[in-house]
C-alpha cells in the first residue's frame, strides 16, 4: 500500500512539473488538510494592573487587543507574538504595536519560554475569552518559509548579504519542496506531507541564516562549565564546539572554591569529577588541533556556597552583609571573599600566577571581579569587622551607623568599596605585565556601566581608560534587541580611543530565538565589537548551534 502512495506522489509531481509553474512564493493556498492544535490559558487580557510595564508580571502570559491601546507598553524582559488576521506574523521584541486587525500575545520568564517553544510565524491563533487556541497546518509551514525567504531578499537588497547566488540556488530547491508538498497534499499522504513541510521550512530557514555573513578575525567564544566525565567526552565536546564555528572556548576553571585542574593551590582542591586527569591540559592540546583559543574563566571574589572548601577552611576571609550574614540574600546564598582582606587577595594572585606558569595560555579572564549585589542598601556588602575598622581609621565613621541619607559619608563608603575592586584589578594587571607579559587580561562585567558601579562597585570604565585590562566582556543578556543595542552602544563609547578589545557576551541561555541570536551578533558588529562570547554551551539548543554554523560562524569562502 505504501508503495502505491509513494508512486502516486511521484506521478503527481511529474504531472505538476510538466506544467507551467507559478512561483511557490505567489501560489495561492487551498484550505488546510490537517491541523496540529493546542490551547493555553492566559494570565490576563488587556490587564489593568500596571505594577509592571503593560501589566505583564513575572511568568505571565498576556494578550493585548486593539482596545488596549496602540502599544503593549511592556518592558524588555519578555517576548511577544504579533497576530494579524488570525495568523502569527512575527515573534520577538517588546512594547509591540497592536495591529488593528489582530492582537499581541506577550510573555515573561516561563511564559516567554512557552511562546518561544510553541508559537511560530504562520500559525493560526484564535482568542476565546482567556483561552488561546493555536494550530499549525501545512499552510503555516508555507507561510513561515515565505517569511524567511522574503526577509533574506530584504537583507540582500539592503546590502547585508553580499552574494545573490545562494538565493538563486535556493529558489529551485524551495520550488521543488513546494511541488512535492502539493503532490503529498493531493494524495492525502499525511506522513509525506509533514516531511515536505519540514523540508520546505528547513531549506528556507538555512537560506535566511546564510544571509548573516561570516567576518574574518572575529572572536567567536563560548563559556563552558565542563560536564564531561572522561577525556573522550571532553574531546567530543571540543569537536562539537569547533563544528559550530567557534574559535575560542572559555572554560569555567576556578569556581565554587575548586579548580578543574590538579595542584591549583593548597586551599583550592581539584573538582572531584576530574580526579585522575587534567582537563585544562587536555583542552589546550585538543584545541590546538582546531585552532581554538583557550581562555580560562576564573571566578575571583565569589567562592561558592556554605560547602565551598574556601568558605570552610578560611571563614575569616569571608565578608559579611549588613544583615549580619556571611551569605547573600540577593544572590541565592553566595559567599564572597572580602575584597579588602590582604591574605585573600594574595591567595587569588598566587593562584592565577600558578595557573599561567604551569600552562601554555595566552589569556586569563576574571569574573565576579566585584562586590556582591548591594541594592537595596540594607542588604549590601561588605560589613565585616575588617571593613568597619578600615573605614573607622581612614574615614572616621562607623559604616553600620550610616545610610544613604548621610550623603557625604555614604559616598565615601561607596568610593572605598570601588577602590578595593579597582586596586585589585590594578595589582593583577601589574603582576601579569611583569610575570606573564604575553598573556591577555580580560574581565567579565555588568553591561550597564551605571548599574555596575552603583550596585556592585565595579568601575570597569576606569579600568578601560587606565589601560588596566586588554579585553572587556560585557554580559549583555537580553531577549530585547533595543535594550541589547543600548548597552552595546555604551560599550563602544567606553572603549573608543583605547586599545581595549570589546567583546559582547550574549545570552542564548535565555531561550533566544535563533534569529534573535544572529541579530544580536550583527548589532555587536555594527558597534565595533571585536567579537562575541555566548553563555553558555551547556544551555544552547541544537537550533541555535545550527543558526551559527550556517550563518555568521560559517567559514568565509
Amino acid at each position: 500500500m505504501k508503495y502505491y502512495l509513494v508512486f502516486g506522489i511521484f506521478c503527481a509531481f511529474l504531472t505538476t512539473g510538466c506544467q507551467p509553474q507559478k512561483s511557490w512564493v505567489d501560489t495561492g493556498l487551498s484550505p488546510a488538510t490537517y491541523k496540529q492544535e493546542g490551547t493555553k490559558e492566559l494570565s490576563a487580557v488587556n490587564p489593568e494592573n500596571k505594577d509592571f510595564g503593560g501589566g505583564r508580571g513575572p511568568d505571565q502570559l498576556v494578550a493585548y487587543t486593539p482596545s488596549y491601546g496602540e502599544r503593549t507598553e511592556t518592558n524588555g524582559w519578555g517576548v511577544e507574538a504579533v497576530i494579524q488576521n488570525g495568523l502569527v506574523v512575527s515573534i520577538g521584541g517588546n512594547n509591540s504595536i497592536i495591529p488593528e486587525d489582530g492582537m499581541v500575545i506577550s510573555g515573561n520568564e516561563n511564559a516567554r519560554q512557552w511562546i518561544v517553544e510553541n508559537l511560530a510565524v504562520g500559525m493560526e491563533i484564535e482568542l476565546q475569552g482567556q483561552i488561546v487556541h493555536y494550530a499549525t497546518t501545512e499552510n503555516s509551514f508555507v507561510a513561515r518559509a515565505r517569511d524567511y525567504y522574503q526577509r533574506t531578499l530584504e537583507r540582500f537588497e539592503n546590502g547585508k548579504m553580499k552574494d545573490r547566488q545562494p538565493i538563486d540556488a535556493a529558489v529551485q530547491q524551495l520550488q521543488s519542496d513546494f511541488n512535492i508538498l502539493l503532490a503529498a497534499k493531493k494524495s492525502k499522504d499525511s506522513e509525506a506531507l509533514h516531511q515536505a513541510c519540514e523540508n520546505l521550512t528547513q531549506h528556507a530557514k538555512k537560506l535566511y541564516y546564510s544571509s548573516f555573513e561570516p567576518q574574518e578575525g572575529e572572536f567567536k567564544g563560548i563559556w563552558v562549565r565542563l560536564k564531561d566525565k572522561t577525556p573522550d567526552e571532553l574531546k567530543a565536546t571540543i569537536k562539537q564546539i569547533a563544528e559550530a564555528g567557534f574559535n575560542a572556548i572559555v572554560p569555567e576553571t576556578i569556581y565554587n572554591g575548586y579548580a578543574i585542574y590538579p595542584g591549583a593551590h593548597p586551599l583550592l582542591p581539584q573538582l572531584p569529577q576530574f580526579k585522575g586527569w587534567d582537563p585544562m591540559q587536555l583542552m589546550i592540546d585538543e584545541c590546538r588541533k582546531y585552532d581554538i583559543q583557550v581562555v580560562p574563566w576564573c571566578e575571583i571574589f565569589f567562592v561558592g556556597h556554605a560547602d565551598s572548601p574556601v568558605v570552610e577552611q578560611k571563614p575569616e576571609w569571608i565578608g559579611k552583609f549588613r544583615t549580619g550574614k556571611n551569605y547573600s540574600d540577593l544572590e541565592a546564598g553566595f559567599h564572597y571573599l572580602c575584597p579588602s582582606e590582604p591574605e585573600a587577595r594574595e591567595f587569588l594572585l598566587t593562584t592565577i600566577d600558578t595557573l599561567l606558569s604551569r600552562y601554555s595560555l595566552a589569556h586569563v579572564q576574571y569574573d565576579y571581579i566585584r562586590y556582591s549585589r548591594s541594592e537595596p542598601w540594607d542588604k549590601g556588602y561588605c560589613y565585616c569587622d575588617r571593613c568597619r575598622d578600615n573605614v573607622r581609621q581612614q574615614l572616621h565613621f562607623d559604616i553600620m551607623k550610616i545610610s544613604p541619607e548621610n550623603t557625604n559619608k555614604w559616598e565615601q563608603w561607596n568610593e572605598y568599596r570601588v577602590e578595593n575592586i579597582t586596586s585589585f584589578v590594578e595589582t593583577s594587571s601589574e603582576m601579569l605585565k611583569v610575570k606573564h607579559p604575553g598573556v591577555k587580561f580580560s574581565v567579565d562585567v555588568v553591561s550597564d556601566p551605571k548599574e555596575s558601579l552603583e550596585q556592585k562597585f565595579q568601575d570597569w570604565g576606569s579600568w578601560v581608560k587606565r589601560d588596566l585590562v586588554d579585553e572587556v566582556y560585557i554580559m549583555n543578556y537580553y531577549v530585547d534587541n533595543v535594550m541589547f543595542r543600548n548597552d552595546t552602544e555604551n560599550l563602544r563609547k567606553v572603549v573608543d580611543g583605547t586599545e581595549v578589545m570589546p567583546i559582547v557576551g550574549l545570552g542564548p541561555f535565555m531561550k533566544l530565538h535563533p534569529e534573535t541570536l544572529l541579530e544580536q551578533i550583527e548589532i555587536s558588529r555594527q558597534n565595533g565589537a571585536g567579537g562575541v562570547c555566548l553563555f553558555a554551551y551547556n544551555s544552547m539548543s541544537k537550533e541555535q548551534l545550527e543558526a551559527l554554523r550556517f550563518g555568521p560562524f560559517r567559514q568565509a569562502q
